[in-house]
């Protein structure tokens, strides 16, 4: 018998990862053989089955990508993944629509063959209902902060996903691939009956540009002394990291300048985060981090460990929306508070 050529090896376009999307856009009917979108391109990292059309695009130079590591299990009152991982770098998503008459599935092999040949290493895939009940993998992951069941195994039929890694000197890539075949009808997603999608996200991971300004000791103090703390932005940790990064030297230096200058304050130390992730996790990631800021005063810059206090508030105290990049990160910040 002979074999059909992989549609999708060629040249690779632009950057970052891929995973499902089923509830996140209204997408307009694609007809067969339709243009794609205005604007849209492919990732320079990875072509797209042949034939196929593009109906969503996006591409921040900067951004976050949570990437499931587990199923959806349906837990304190809504779904969450049994385990993920945020990325952060610069972000491509892309939604195809498959040729007529492609699966799925034959689609997604492809996709697998073509990230096997490049050495990618997977992290994590599942298929149909491994995946979790009903749409809930998807909607965690794209769509409503909370999935609810659907009658019958519509949104099971054909899912496919995989997620998998490329290490580089440059910078990984992580990768994350959803096909599905879309087998109904439905007034919030606007799709062709009876085709198969692919999504395609793609993250090139480096660190964030710092173009925070360095606060002096003598703006931290008059900013204390008004009004009980202050937040900074330049003290800096990777995505999921507690260690602190070098561009948070000149910071640290300011800090232990105004405790030295102001011998009687005593601070409590916040970590703070974001909202994406588990509550208990980011719990637990905001104080190593103010450990880690206090450590750091303590071993590096001779202040007495008995003047700083670290705490750990996670999410619970933002001063953003979370529904935003920029939200989120006004909302991942160290504060000190005087005490």
């Amino acid at each position: 018998m002979r074999a059909r050529k992989n549609p999708v090896a060629g040249t690779w376009n632009s950057a970052a990862l891929f995973a499902f999307f089923l509830f996140l856009c209204v997408l307009a009917p694609v007809s067969a053989g339709a243009a794609d979108l205005k604007g849209s391109k492919d990732s320079p990292l990875l072509p797209r089955y042949e034939g196929s059309s593009i109906v969503t695009y996006s591409q921040k130079e900067y951004d976050t990508l949570v990437v499931p590591l587990g199923k959806t299990v349906y837990q304190d009152e809504k779904y969450k993944f049994t385990k993920s991982e945020t990325f952060e770098g610069r972000v491509t998503r892309i939604m195809y629509l498959a040729p007529a008459g492609r699966s799925a599935l034959e689609v997604f092999r492809n996709y697998e063959q073509v990230l096997k040949n490049k050495g990618y290493v997977p992290l994590f895939s599942c298929a149909k209902g491994e995946c979790g009940p009903y749409d809930s993998f998807a909607e965690t992951l794209y769509g409503r902060a909370q999935a609810y069941p659907v009658p019958g195994d519509e949104g099971t039929k054909n899912q496919q996903f995989l997620a998998a890694r490329l290490p580089r000197p440059e910078g990984d890539v992580v990768v994350t691939v959803c096909a599905f075949d879309n087998t109904f009808w439905g007034s919030e997603v606007k799709m062709e009956k009876n085709r198969a999608y692919c999504r395609v996200d793609i993250v090139e991971l480096k660190g964030m540009q710092s173009k925070m300004v360095v606060v002096k000791a003598d703006e931290m103090t008059e900013k204390i002394r008004g009004t009980g703390r202050i937040a900074l932005y330049s003290l800096l940790f990777d995505t999921d990291k507690a260690e602190l990064r070098a561009e948070s030297k000149p910071t640290l230096a300011e800090i232990a300048k105004m405790l030295k200058a102001q011998p009687r304050m005593r601070l409590l130390v916040v970590g703070h985060t974001d909202s994406v992730g588990e509550r208990e996790y980011n719990m637990g990631l905001s104080k190593r981090r103010a450990e880690s800021v206090v450590k750091s005063l303590v071993s590096g810059y001779g202040i007495a460990a008995n003047r700083l206090v670290p705490a750990g508030v996670g999410m619970l105290a933002p001063v953003a929306t979370n529904q935003t990049e920029e939200g989120r990160a006004k909302n991942r910040r160290v504060e000190l508070v005087e005490f």
